[in-house]
């Protein structure tokens, strides 16, 4: 997803970034972490390469640099190696940090841009230390285009066609990398309950889990309330409102076949143009269509802005969270969304219950990060060191 206008949104929707901008000290002097060798995550995020020399800052080539001109980029680890043991290449790996702002001019002081300073261990000489990985991936959302669309409109025509396949407990393992949606569902027994999903670009993995949980727990034996928004049904950026962006598409079903063609439609107006989602829009619209559901299930691409944030007190019902893409940072947005209307947050293997409960000032830990609640809103804890 492409919106870098994305990150004053965020900032002036939740206050999430400081008014200081970071600098290289800030990320070189924030806790490291250890590898054995670095290899590069398996995410559904796109990865560009930055080379460089044991013991130079010099950039030697960059993969995909053009295209990262225009991409909203999640996570930068920069990599290097533990030797020499005794040296301090504190100077050097700032150096290094540096120079990555002839990629692009805001990787330092946009704080949306996680960084990561992860130190090989697998090293007991400079000649090993050679033939080790020194520079940095940058991890990104690919740009909506055309091309995009048209491979995501692809897969899901490729969901199974209707319940004569066979879904089993083994079925699901195909998902045991990132089984975000299959987990949340498994640990928590929710009822009279609306699902509202995203289907913008780069959601289909999650999708797919929600298909095939479909048919093993859910097709003929459990009606579903399912709305699925794709922020605008493909309408240009400059005439989507706050409230009234559209792309919103809904039916209450026991039969998997009529989720398949509600999901196919949903996505066959292609990728959204932008990163803000229209999320509360989409919420709102389920709680006018579906009055007597309890709670919202909101599956949630955590990389997306909530385009309508300033609409969440029209919210009456508590919202649950599944966030989807949470492996380097977490979107406070959603942390907020759940807090103000009483629900919760669920990724891979946590589930965060209590937000409404927690009172001002108090501190907390999810997904090893450290949160406090100020001025009435969930922030990141910069006091507090969080172990990487």
């Amino acid at each position: 997803m492409k919106a870098l206008s994305s990150i004053l949104f965020i900032f002036l929707s939740i206050g999430s970034f400081s008014q200081a901008s970071r600098t290289a000290d800030d990320i070189i002097n924030q806790p490291e972490k250890k590898a054995g060798i670095y290899r590069i995550s398996g995410t559904y995020l796109g990865t560009s390469v930055v080379n460089m020399n044991y013991g130079s800052s010099e950039i030697l080539s960059v993969m995909d640099k053009a295209e990262l001109k225009n991409v909203e980029i999640i996570q930068i680890d920069l990599v290097y190696t533990n030797y020499p043991k005794e040296q301090d290449i504190t100077e050097l790996n700032k150096q290094r940090i540096l120079n990555m702002l002839s990629i692009r001019s805001d990787l330092i002081k946009n704080e949306s841009i996680s960084w990561s300073i992860v130190r090989q261990m697998y090293c007991n000489n400079e000649s090993q230390a050679k033939m080790m990985f020194h520079g940095a991936v940058i991890y990104y959302l690919p740009e909506q285009t055309s091309a995009l669309s048209y491979t995501e409109i692809s897969k899901y025509n490729n969901l199974p066609k209707n319940d004569s396949v066979e879904i089993t407990k083994e079925s699901l393992k195909k998902f045991k990398d990132n089984p975000v949606i299959i987990n949340a569902f498994k640990r928590n027994q929710w009822k009279n309950s609306t699902i509202v999903a995203d289907v913008t670009c780069s959601m289909y993995p999650y999708m797919e889990q929600t298909a095939f949980w479909f048919l093993l727990k859910m097709n003929k034996t459990e009606q579903a309330n399912i709305v699925l928004f794709n922020d605008g049904n493909g309408r240009p950026n400059s005439s989507k409102r706050i409230g009234h962006t559209g792309g919103i598409h809904s039916v209450t079903t026991k039969d998997y076949a009529e989720f398949r063609k509600l999901l196919l439609k949903g996505v066959s107006y292609g990728c959204s143009g932008d990163s803000q989602e229209n999320d509360v829009e989409a919420i709102l619209e389920a709680q006018k269509k579906y009055p007597h559901a309890t709670e919202i299930i909101l599956i949630a691409d955590n990389h997306s802005p909530i385009r309508d944030y300033s609409l969440i007190k029209d919210i009456k019902v508590p919202v649950r969270v599944l966030l989807c893409g949470t492996k380097f940072n977490i979107n406070n947005q959603y942390l907020n969304l759940a807090r103000k209307t009483g629900g919760s947050v669920h990724t891979i293997n946590e589930d965060l219950t209590n937000l409404i409960d927690k009172a001002e000032g108090e501190t907390f830990k999810f997904m090893n990060k450290s949160y406090i609640i100020q001025n009435g809103r969930v922030v990141r804890n910069k006091r507090e060191k969080t172990r990487m």
